[in-house]
């Protein structure tokens, strides 16, 4: 059931509760520097508050290099509240795991919390440069929905 207030603003109304649609986006990671936790943080567009619950996921990607294929996969972590009086914003860290197309196994010495160190490794342990920008953007996408209680 959608619900409309004064000011044309939709409203949902579900088994969990009033939502406002526009509380859905994506984020692109910035991947830290070495030895800093990659973490992306997103600020609503508005306050609601420190009650919400935000959903969060990331699809795999494939990086080949030298003609073999590798599937990335990101666990976006549950997210760490911070807000204000002013603002409501939550931050998401993310862990990469690698995987061997040919073996269906996981490779490099994986989870890694840092891109760059995932990229460092994996070119110590091959015999060819691996960079941040070959991880496809959409792999590093963070895709997000808050909800809260009315």
């Amino acid at each position: 059931m959608k619900l409309y207030d004064a000011s044309g603003s939709i409203w949902e109304l579900d088994y969990r509760g009033i939502t406002r649609s526009g509380f859905e986006g994506t984020a692109v990671l910035t991947p830290a520097s070495l030895g800093s936790p990659d973490v992306v943080e997103v600020t609503l567009p508005r306050y609601i508050g420190c009650d919400f619950v935000t959903f969060v996921c990331g699809g795999k990607g494939v990086v080949t290099k030298n003609s073999t294929s590798y599937d990335i996969y990101p666990t976006w972590h549950a997210p760490v509240y911070t807000c204000s009086v002013a603002q409501s914003s939550f931050e998401a860290h993310v862990t990469w795991e690698l995987y061997s197309r040919t073996t269906n196994k996981l490779i490099g010495g994986g989870p890694w919390n840092n891109l760059r160190q995932l990229c460092v490794d994996m070119t110590a342990a091959t015999p060819y440069d691996w960079d941040v920008d070959d991880i496809p953007t959409g792999t590093k996408t963070l895709h997000w929905v808050v909800r809260w209680p009315l």
